[in-house]
Formats: C-alpha cells, structure tokens, sequence
C-alpha cells in the first residue's frame, strides 16, 4: 500500500486538509514553487507608478485640467489597495478627485457589488462612480472605425476623458484568452451589440492568446483610446497579491500574461477521476460566477464521468437573473437556451456550469442552500468527511486551487504517460 500523504486546500478564510495515496495524487508537472506574494500591495503600486514600464512617472502625464476616467473590477478584493495610492499619485498631479470617474462595467441585476467603497478614504467620496450602460444610446460616443470596418461605439465618458487608466487584476478568459488591460475596455465599455457577438465566443478549452482575433481587435480600440495606463495586478492564493506592474497597455500585457501564466497555469500529465477545486479569500468578495468558473476549469482535468468536488463559501444573493431561474428548468441545456435567447446578464455562468455538468458528477461543499445545490444538478456535501471519504475510494485525483482563477491543461493520457516511464505512477 502506498504512503499516504497531505493535501492542504485554501478554502474562504481557512484551510481543508486531506489524505490520498501518493500513487493517487496526480501532481501538477513540473510542480510550481510557492509564489513569493506582496507583503505591502500598497507600497508595491507607488513604486509601479513611480517607475512604469516604457513611461515615466504617471503624474508627469498629468495636467490639473485633465478629466481623468479609470476603468475598476469591482469584483477584485484587492481593488482599494490599488486604488488608494492610485488616487494619492493623481493629486500629487495637481487633478482634483472631482474630474475623475471610477467606471465600472455593467452589474448583474439585482446584486449588489462588493463593498470596496467602503475602504476608500472619505476624501474619496466626491468621486463619481458611473456604471456602464450599454443600451442607453446616450451614454455611448462613437470612436472610430476598425480595419475590418466595424463602428466602435463605447461609454462617453472613457472616449471623452483626457486620460484613461485600467485597474484591476490580470484574468483568464474563456473568450479573449486574457482579461484586464485591453478587455476591460473592448468589449466590455462597449455597446450591447458588440457585447452579445463577444459573449457567444465562449471556448471550453484552455484560454489562449495565439491567433485569438477577438483580443487582437481589442488591442486596436487600446490603440485608437490612445494607449490607456494599465496598473495591472497578478493574483496570488486567495486575497493576496504576487506582483503589481504598471505603465501603457500595449507595453506590460506581454510581461502580465507571462507573469499570470507563471503563477496560476497548471500543466497535469493526464485527467483524474475526482477533481478537488477550491475558492479562498474572503467570502464577501467571492460570487456565484466564481464557483461556476472554477467548476468548469476542472472540468478540462476531470475523467469522463468522474467527479469535481468544488469547496465554495459563496452567498446565494450573488446569483444572477439567470442563475436565479435555475429551479424552473429540468435541466441545464433548456435554462441555457433561454437564458442565451433573452441575453441574460450572467448566462455565461450556466454556460460553466452545464460544461461542468456533461462532464462530470458535481458535488458542493460550502454555504449555499441545498436546495440550490440541487438545482445546480449538483449534490451537496455536508462536510469535509464525505470529501475525504470520496477521496479514499478513488483511483486518481488532482487538487486544483482557486479554480475560478486558474487555467489547469493535460498534456496526454494516463496510458501514453505510463508507457513513457513505467516505473512512474505519479506525475513529479
């Protein structure tokens, strides 16, 4: 019999701990270091904005008169860490916090956003904070043509502002490959047309950057805004931060994505029959859609038929429209279609979650209601024991951190990689 050993798994603010065989346990190839996190997020984004990359001091491309438009996710924890200094460095400018809007992209109906405006200082509360709105014609101006021909029409207030700046977190993206920087601007600020044709390019496997023409076209209408300031962020575990760069989009989007590919992408030798995925962090910051996208990212590791187990600690009001109407349907695929029909606000989460589904067997562990779990074609689980006893009868497993982030790839199959080296049966 094999030696056991122990898998720790960040889950919300805590920890679970699990035992597998060894020759169970599929590891990630090569195994990556622990990634060195920011012990100072604040100190780290001065110094970015004091020394970008290809730009000098940001502050020395600002003149008091400038209206000053910066692009936020709402949905990132560490968003006032950034924004903080971000707005100290503005003044220091001479820009008065009157001429900057803090635009958010759309919201989902009837969910409120995370509290980050409570961390911001109270000098900050004559900033205005506008949320994009993608059918209302009046709030949309028309930029340029595109070398293919299409009509950009974005939010007002970023083609009308004087300087834009994007801040948030680097992501992955089931349609541009990489979110942050360019994409928080195309599609996302644009008009409800653009949006839905960007929506449909959902891809089940692995994000990627080569030959993704929907993120080349963004980074044309970067262009045409004249090259907005990214002060980008790359997630470390949970609410941390492994590292803040700044300076123009089209100079640092290179260095994010190898960066983010450096700390979240996870290479395995072949699927496993259960799948293990977590979302850490605090609870409050963590959304339905979360869940939804860590169960789907287990679902390119996870065996035909196998099991994901997702660790959630999410609140059932963080549910969408569409994810609200989950009872109503008998199954996923009919919600799916109506959801994409009546371009719900977060059909995309279903989509993730009947990927997940025709994959695999889902069990949730965390704090929504079972009823919903259920719903969700899900099982619910009670706790960590009934995990582990999963675990002690299964052949293979991995262990996926903070799924709703990372983007897990398999290289080949059980039996090629057992032919390959014989004497191996796990991966090192």
């Amino acid at each position: 019999m094999s030696e056991r050993v122990a898998v720790a798994l960040d889950y919300g603010q805590t920890q679970a701990r699990f035992w597998v065989s060894e020759e169970c346990l599929t590891r990630p190839m090569p195994p990556w270091p622990q990634a060195n996190e920011l012990s100072d997020v604040r100190a780290a984004v001065r110094q970015a904005l004091e020394s970008p990359i290809d730009f000098p001091p940001l502050r020395q491309a600002l003149t008091p008169d400038d209206a000053l438009a910066i692009v936020v996710h709402e949905q990132y924890r560490s968003l006032p860490d950034l924004l903080v200094p971000l707005l100290e460095h503005v003044e220091q400018a001479g820009v008065s916090l009157e001429r900057v809007t803090l635009l958010c992209p759309p919201r989902l109906p009837e969910v409120a956003p995370p509290p980050w405006r409570e961390e911001l200082p109270e000098k900050c509360a004559a900033i205005r904070v506008e949320e994009h709105e993608p059918t209302n014609r009046a709030r949309l101006c028309y930029l340029a043509g595109t070398r293919a021909g299409r009509r950009l029409y974005l939010n007002r207030t970023l083609v009308e502002a004087d300087q834009v700046i994007v801040v948030g977190p680097a992501c992955y993206d089931p349609v541009m490959g990489y979110g942050g920087g360019r994409a928080a601007l195309f599609p996302a600020l644009a008009d409800e047309t653009v949006r839905r044709e960007f929506a449909r390019g959902l891809v089940e496997g692995p994000p990627t950057i080569r030959g993704n023409r929907r993120l080349e076209e963004s980074g044309e209408v970067s262009w045409l805004l004249g090259v907005p300031f990214w002060l980008a962020a790359i997630p470390g575990r949970g609410d941390r931060v492994h590292a803040v760069l700044a300076g123009p989009e089209g100079s640092i989007a290179p260095r994010v994505w190898q960066m983010l590919e450096s700390v979240q992408q996870y290479r395995f030798a072949y699927r496993a029959e259960v799948v293990v995925t977590a979302l850490s962090g605090e609870p409050r910051w963590l959304s339905f859609d979360d869940l939804t996208r860590a169960l789907a990212a287990a679902a390119r590791v996870v065996q035909p038929g196998g099991k994901i187990i997702a660790l959630a600690p999410i609140n059932a009001a963080t549910l969408g429209p569409a994810a609200r109407q989950l009872g109503q349907f008998d199954d996923l695929v009919t919600l799916l279609a109506q959801a994409r029909r009546d371009y719900l606000a977060d059909w995309q989460s279903i989509w993730h979650l009947a990927v997940a589904q025709r994959r695999a067997s889902l069990f949730v562990y965390g704090s929504l209601p079972e009823e919903l779990v259920l719903q969700m074609h899900a099982t619910p689980i009670r706790s960590l024991e009934e995990i582990q006893r999963i675990l002690d009868h299964c052949e293979s497993c991995i262990f996926l951190p903070d799924g709703h982030r990372s983007n897990p790839i398999i290289m080949g199959t059980r039996s090629a990689y057992s032919q390959a080296d014989p004497d191996r049966t796990t991966t090192s």
